[in-house]
């Protein structure tokens, strides 16, 4: 809802002059500790609700610049202490018959005053323009004190104490029953009734009273079901029971003052305009970013909001529906640069990601993800190293008597398919490893073969060398060897994993 076009403030607090223009519906302002954020909030809280910082009154020597008292000083002309907020507001739809499109509000407070002076431009625009206006300057005049009693404005502090969730609670419990009797007249009846009976009981206590002092006395019970009913208690349900509200932690209580204000919002014809600081105070980091996304997608389609944070979740928002200020100090007084919608200058974003510690978390998480990624590399070559010993335990076993059978193979196998990868394992069993005249390769070939489990799931193949050893042990294999396919120079096992097979002759 974009109720606030402009808003100029002059030498509030920290702020010596500052403009904010074209405003839209979420309006972000970050920087570093004490840059003057919350003086932007307060001086709207003290335009709309006559205080500067939440439920204190309006100090103008507390409250005047300070540097703008230093000038005073020196120009010795005390009438120059003041303090101006204006703003400029966009005409609500259901102000199109009385009001111009946009109108400005100009509130001013003087040295040793409470009550501020108060201007608009509605005389200025209906004398350059009276086109602009629907109706009668009267009729603007009179529309516009209207309009001005339907905006709210809801400053919410950064720290929120006790105090400031009581007055939340009062603020639903008044919305909630303002709902309760529009829909049910019974309710505002039997508050009227039992006001009108509790009157009745006390004319002895009036009649005392009277007595003891002489002075008429008169105890009205609220009538009002916003009055009467003082007490809503907000609890929250949770496995073990149903613990108030207040008992919850920080993050709960604060995730659930965005939601009261929005539900007031939504159940009111007036117009709202929120100034929160620090929504991200006690949230956890994934909670931040969601909340983020329900002020820019959810809570402004009901309300105008301001915003102090320092978190990147808000300082990052990118829509047409936002706009992002960095805020900092230089001679004593708070300015404010504009980094989103983007500038050709991206040194002021640059600068505040420096000033809330952006870049050096991106440094952080560089070296964690430098880490992290050297780890996951190593994980991936132990992986790899796996797979490679699965893929070459499910490749078939060619078993030979000696290591020259071996060679021999493998050079063959390279001579014919080149740098095509063997689909088979071939290792030599003899275990006098090819020193000549040994002649244990083929009865411990013969071994190697008659042990394959069949749990192994692997086929193995045993190459028989034809000489008088090789062919002895191939016939002397176990029953349990069949000829393969009426072949006799090739056998199988029965559990159909072990061959066996005679190297044919010359």
């Amino acid at each position: 809802m974009r109720l606030i076009r402009n808003i100029e403030i002059n030498y509030f607090r920290s702020i010596y002059q500052a403009k904010l223009k074209d405003l839209p519906d979420n309006i972000i302002l970050s920087g570093n500790n004490d840059s003057g954020k919350s003086n932007i909030l307060k001086a709207l809280n003290l335009f709309f609700n006559i205080e500067s910082d939440w439920k204190n009154d309006f100090d103008f020597y507390k409250d005047f610049s300070l540097k703008r008292l230093s000038e005073v000083r020196k120009e010795s002309i005390k009438g120059k202490q003041f303090i101006s907020i204006a703003v400029e507001f966009n005409r609500p739809k259901n102000f199109d018959g009385s009001l111009p499109k946009t109108f400005k509000v100009q509130r001013t407070w003087h040295r040793d005053t409470f009550i501020p002076e108060e201007k608009n431009n509605l005389d200025i625009l209906f004398k350059n323009n009276q086109a602009l206006f629907p109706g009668t300057l009267q009729l603007a005049k009179r529309f516009l004190g209207i309009f001005l009693n339907r905006v709210h404005y809801e400053y919410v502090p950064a720290v929120k104490e006790r105090s400031y969730y009581d007055h939340l609670l009062s603020r639903l419990q008044k919305a909630l029953l303002h709902i309760a009797t529009d829909a049910d007249s019974a309710i505002s009846d039997t508050a009227k009734s039992l006001a009108k009976h509790i009157e009745g009981k006390i004319g002895k206590l009036k009649i005392d009273f009277k007595r003891a002092t002489g002075i008429e006395s008169l105890v009205e019970p609220p009538d009002r079901v916003a009055e009467l009913f003082q007490a809503f208690i907000v609890k929250t349900v949770s496995e073990e029971d149903k613990i108030p509200l207040i008992l919850r932690g920080d993050g709960i209580q604060a995730l659930f003052v965005s939601s009261v204000l929005h539900y007031i919002c939504e159940n009111s014809r007036d117009f709202f305009i929120w100034g929160f600081e620090e929504p991200e105070n006690s949230l956890e980091y994934s909670h931040v970013f969601a909340l983020a996304k329900d002020f820019i997608n959810l809570y402004t389609k009901k309300a105008q909001i301001f915003i102090t944070t320092h978190s990147p979740a808000f300082t990052s928002l990118r829509s047409k529906d936002n706009k992002c200020y960095r805020i900092y100090r230089q001679d004593v007084q708070s300015k404010l640069s504009q980094f989103w919608p983007e500038t050709k200058n991206l040194e002021e974003r640059n600068k505040l990601n420096i000033e809330m510690g952006f870049f050096r978390i991106q440094e952080n998480l560089h070296e964690e993800f430098v880490s992290q990624n050297e780890e996951l590399k190593k994980i991936r070559k132990q992986l790899k190293n796996v797979e490679d010993d699965i893929k070459a335990f499910n490749k078939p076993l060619l078993l030979t008597e000696g290591k020259t059978d071996k060679q021999i193979l493998e050079v063959a196998w390279t001579k014919c398919k080149g740098s095509i990868d063997q689909p088979f394992i071939i290792r030599a069993v003899d275990p006098t490893s090819g020193i000549q005249g040994g002649a244990g390769g083929a009865q411990t070939l013969a071994k190697m073969i008659e042990s394959i489990h069949p749990e192994d799931r692997r086929k193995a193949i045993a190459l028989f060398d034809r000489d008088q050893e090789g062919v002895k042990c191939f016939k002397n294999l176990s029953n349990n060897f069949k000829t393969w396919r009426n072949n006799n120079d090739i056998k199988i096992h029965g559990n159909g994993l072990a061959f066996a097979v005679l190297l044919p002759g010359q």
